[in-house]
């Protein structure tokens, strides 16, 4: 990126690509637990109900320790 002569680069807005990626992604993960929990009940497979829920659990964590923006 290119400056201007006498332009204060300090004080320009930086856009950022990645500001709702992570959003996305743990949106994508919830779905994806969902589904291994559907799966799991379907396919009478335990460990797959398992994997789900802790899925579920982390997401659930994830946006806690985010709201509360104790990190």
């Amino acid at each position: 990126m290119r400056y201007r002569e006498g332009q204060d680069i300090n004080n320009l807005q930086q856009e950022s690509l990645t500001e709702g990626v992570s959003d996305i992604t743990v949106a994508y993960t919830l779905i994806v637990a969902f589904a291994f929990i559907a799966m799991g009940r379907f396919g009478k497979q335990r460990w797959l109900i398992f994997w789900g829920v802790i899925t579920v659990i982390a997401v659930i964590a994830y946006y806690v320790v985010g709201w509360f923006d104790l990190f």
